[in-house]
Formats: structure tokens, C-alpha cells, sequence
């Protein structure tokens, strides 16, 4: 399988599993990765690779075996990655990749690739490596770009330029402040280009997909049929006792329209007490009666703990 097709393919798993998708106070170990997303990505799923890879259950959930035969054709070392960063822009046809970051050798990187068959092109006066349709760069020699041309071309318009950065946009900002979990191993963010009437519908069923994650689907219902989310932000961290922290947080269109879905979510939490009929559904009543939702101006945060068997389907292997 192409890596374009694969990188594209993971994008779109990440967006419907993880709700955007589907994740930022850029926390140390994404901090460089994330200022070289373009500014006109509207999916980001941010990896902490080095926990992701020995926690069996998140690495599942990300589709880790996946990832792992992107690397193989990168000729990457699993483990010399400690974290990553999927993007995509409207069109996941035309600008998809992804930003690896880790240990590399650069020279040794771009000569293994080289005798892999990856020729040495240029992309606006920046060198960039090529294989059918799919494109590798390392803009800084800790980071490792594969996925389309004019995805590639982004990346290095954002090195040069912080107003091209998707860490620049007011959205992101709003959503990464509204965060209060840092340092887990998974985020994602949707956030819909101002003016993109399309994205706004793309956001709000993305958020809607969240919330069903849980069998909670009311509440992502309760928003879609308001209309008015513009941006959704997703932190998932490590389980313990197969009890799984989950954060969403969401960006309403105004302060009026979060303080309105703040109080319904309240109440909504408030029927939560009812019995349930099976113990899938008894999981995700004790879910949302642990529901904790804050608001800050126009954006809510909404945490609670979720249990592996709501959060992940069952293993087939």
C-alpha cells in the first residue's frame, strides 16, 4: 500500500475513533513538531510515541501496527520516534502528513532513503525526497516529514513563517488554553478554517461522534442540533485499572451558546442516576454521572473517566 494512501488512511481512523478526527499548551515533547503544522489544517492528533508504544490498549486504539509499516517504508526505528503529529487540511487528498520526531542521523536517514528508491527532488528551494506520491523532508534534523507535495510545501512555509502555523491560530489557542490535563499521550483537535461553512458541520459531527464513543450520544446530539461548536479538542490518557481519563473540549460560538449547552449538560448529567438495563450501559450512565463540565468565556471542557470496555472495542485477535 502506498504511504500516502496509509498516511490518509490514518488520518481519516484517527478522525472517526478519536473524534474528528477524530488533542494543546503545547506540552515539551510536541512543542517543535506542532509549530510546523500548516495553518490550514483542520484535523491534528498529537502521539507521545515512546509511551504510546508499550501501552498495548492506546496503541490499538491509534491503529500502532499501522504506523509501525509507515516507519518500515521510512526505514525508521520505532523506537528512535518519541512523538508525532498527523495533519490534514479540507482536502485529505491533497495535503495529508505527518511530523515525526526523534532521534535521527539525517545524513544516514536521506542515504537509506535514497537507496530505497526515494529521489532527491526540490519544493520551493527546499530539498524533499520522492517515491510515486509520497513525499519525506526533514525540515529540522530532529524531525521527519513524509506525506503529500503540497503538504510538504506547508511544512516548510510554517519553519519560515509563525503566521503559517496552525499553533497560531486563535482556535487552537482558545481550545489548548481551555485543557487543564497536560502531558497525555494522545490529543486531537478539529478545528474548523474561519469562514468554511462545510467545516462547521464537519465539526459538529465530529463532536457528535465523540460523545457517542461512550454511548453517551445525547450529549454530542444536544450539541449538533444547537449548531454551534467551531472547534473540538480531545485529551486521552494512559488507564489504570482499565479506567481510561478522557477530556473533550469544545469551542462554542460564543460565550452565550456555552454558557446554554454548560447548563443542559448539567442537567442531561443530572438523569444519569436512572437504573440501567445492561452493564454496557450501567458503564456509561456511572461515566456521565462523573461527568465534570467547566467553562471558561466560549469554551467548555468536559472530563470524565471512561471504562476500557466503553472506550475500545474487544480485541479480535
Amino acid at each position: 500500500m502506498k504511504m500516502g494512501k496509509v498516511v490518509r488512511r490514518l488520518v481519516g481512523a484517527l478522525s472517526t475513533a478519536l473524534a474528528l478526527v477524530s488533542f494543546f499548551a503545547c506540552s515539551r515533547y510536541e512543542s517543535s513538531a506542532i509549530d510546523l503544522v500548516p495553518s490550514d489544517s483542520c484535523a491534528v492528533v498529537v502521539v507521545d510515541w515512546s509511551t504510546l508504544r508499550n501501552d498495548h490498549d492506546l496503541k490499538r486504539l491509534f491503529n500502532g501496527d499501522q504506523f509501525e509499516a509507515v516507519l518500515q517504508r521510512l526505514a525508521v526505528d520505532s523506537s528512535s520516534v518519541k512523538s508525532l503529529v498527523v495533519f490534514s487540511a479540507v482536502n485529505t487528498q491533497v495535503k495529508a502528513g505527518m511530523l515525526l520526531r526523534g532521534s535521527f542521523d539525517k545524513q544516514k536517514q536521506i542515504a537509506t532513503l535514497k537507496t530505497r528508491g526515494w529521489r532527491e527532488e526540490s519544493v520551493d528551494g527546499h530539498k524533499v525526497y520522492v517515491n510515486g506520491n509520497d513525499y519525506a523532508a526533514m525540515p529540522q534534523s530532529n524531525i521527519l516529514f513524509a506525506g503529500t507535495r503540497e503538504a510538504a510545501a506547508a511544512v516548510f512555509r510554517a519553519l519560515g513563517n509563525s503566521r503559517e502555523r496552525f499553533s497560531s491560530s486563535s482556535s487552537y489557542k482558545k481550545i489548548s488554553d481551555g485543557m487543564t490535563s497536560r502531558n497525555k499521550p494522545i490529543k486531537a483537535f478539529l478545528v474548523m478554517p474561519q469562514g468554511t461553512l462545510d467545516m462547521a458541520d464537519a465539526a459538529l459531527e465530529a463532536t457528535s461522534v465523540a460523545l457517542s464513543l461512550f454511548d453517551l450520544g445525547g450529549v454530542g446530539a444536544l450539541l449538533k442540533q444547537l449548531n454551534i461548536a467551531s472547534g473540538f479538542g480531545l485529551n486521552l490518557g494512559s488507564g489504570s485499572n482499565r479506567m481510561y481519563p478522557v477530556e473533550m473540549c469544545v469551542l462554542m460560538r460564543d460565550e452565550k451558546a456555552a454558557a446554554l449547552v454548560s447548563g443542559s449538560l448539567n442537567l442531561l448529567k443530572g438523569f444519569s442516576t436512572a437504573a440501567s438495563n445492561s452493564n454496557r450501559d450501567e458503564q456509561a450512565r456511572q461515566a456521565l454521572h462523573n461527568m465534570s463540565i467547566t467553562r471558561v468565556r466560549e469554551v467548555l471542557s468536559i472530563r470524565m473517566t471512561v471504562p476500557q470496555a466503553v472506550l475500545m472495542p474487544p480485541s479480535t485477535r
